[in-house]
């Protein structure tokens, strides 16, 4: 892939857009195959939790699963509501959750008319 264009003579370098989601590489399990997620928010690879899932459809239903506690304390809440405030066609999928250094933050992932949008937010 080439990272430029030209228009009327004109050379547009394409700059690399921040990853999604990105892996440390100084935390990985070759056995396993599993990577270490970054903070979306501070890049540390440690202190992250996603607590939260929600699945919400262009009806108006919200599916919400959340997690609390943690060993043999933990439980899943689950909940199926009329209340969701996302507009499309399709569905929105929204990871939320918090990181032990910087903030809370949702990664939402949302179809509409064939594209998927993402967006970001910290708090």
């Amino acid at each position: 892939m080439k990272n430029h264009i030209e228009i009327d003579g004109v050379r547009y370098i394409r700059e690399d857009s921040p990853a999604l989601l990105s892996a440390d590489p100084h935390y990985f399990e070759p056995r396993e195959g599993k990577e270490v997620v970054r903070c979306p928010g501070c890049g540390e690879a440690t202190g992250l939790h996603i607590n939260e899932v929600r699945l919400e459809n262009a009806a108006g239903q919200k599916l919400v699963a959340s997690a609390t506690s943690e060993d043999n304390a933990s439980r899943i809440h689950v909940s199926l509501t009329d209340d969701s405030e996302e507009k499309g066609r399709r569905y929105t999928l929204t990871l939320a959750g918090e990181c032990e250094h910087c903030s809370t933050f949702e990664l939402k992932f949302q179809q509409h008319k064939g594209f998927t949008y993402f967006t970001k937010t910290t708090k």
